[in-house]
């Protein structure tokens, strides 16, 4: 299953529940204000890695606020084209 979420972990629980419902082998997709989550170094990037969920993070969001340099190397940066791919990919998707 694919997870996005859209809202930043320092405004809102969407992501931390969206680690706790979600099954190990789900995907998540950080996108819009949750890219911030996957800043190297910061108190997300632990938990989304120890989740073993693998993340993603869309590029071009992560551009629009000026961190995509700083993106853990976990995650993987994707761009649009790589958006609908991901989305292809999953029969069913959860947005929180």
């Amino acid at each position: 299953m694919l997870h996005t979420v859209n809202i930043s972990p320092y405004a809102s629980s969407a992501l931390a529940n969206c680690l706790r419902y979600s099954e190990n082998h789900s995907e998540i997709l950080l996108l819009e204000d949750a890219v911030v989550a996957g800043i190297l170094g910061g108190q997300w990037q632990e938990k989304l890695v120890s989740s073993g969920r693998r993340i993603y993070v869309l590029q071009e969001d992560a551009m629009a606020r000026g961190i995509e340099h700083q993106i853990a190397s976990q995650f993987e940066l994707i761009d649009m084209e790589g958006f609908v791919e991901l989305t292809a990919r999953h029969v069913t998707q959860m947005k929180w």
